[in-house]
């Protein structure tokens, strides 16, 4: 699952500590931010702090209904390079209206970041053995999209940038 001792990149290239925690092994749900699993569903209630839903390529939103106005935070698992399920998820997500984080984990480096950010993504946790920031250049490869996207709502070609 999880590894929340990694730092967090922000879409705007700052880089941040990550305030949320994971459910002990014994199911007790710790002071402050905490993030859970789609089957700790039942346990959002109980949260004090800032809450957070760790969705898979199992849970896609197309098929489940999740409580957006009650999350603060969804992370996205990318499992691996070759799965671009999480891109979709984040598109719907955002069209089901979330306003919230949401957040890439899993498989992220540089070379993905500005197609997650496009994406509608905010933050990322950069692979484990990945230098974070040298992945924040990633985040300046492209600063006129061609295309819209969930981010970008008009493409410069449509401005006039």
């Amino acid at each position: 699952m999880l590894n929340t001792a990694l730092a967090v990149l922000k879409k705007d290239g700052s880089i941040v500590e990550n305030s949320f925690q994971v459910l002990s092994e014994d199911g007790q749900i710790p002071a402050g931010d905490v993030v859970i699993t789609t089957a700790q569903l039942d346990l959002l209630n109980q949260i004090q702090g800032k809450k957070a839903l760790y969705i898979t390529v199992d849970d896609s939103p197309e098929a489940h209904e999740f409580p957006l106005n009650q999350l603060d935070t969804i992370f996205i698992e990318f499992a691996g390079f070759n799965d671009g399920r999480g891109y979709s998820f984040a598109a719907l997500l955002r069209r089901q209206g979330f306003q919230g984080e949401l957040r890439a984990v899993g498989d992220i480096f540089k070379d993905v970041l500005n197609y997650l950010k496009r994406s509608g993504f905010d933050s990322f946790v950069i692979k484990e053995g990945k230098d974070i920031e040298e992945a924040a250049e990633g985040l300046k490869d492209f600063t006129h999209p061609y295309q819209a996207s969930t981010a970008v709502t008009q493409a410069s070609y449509q401005t006039g940038a």
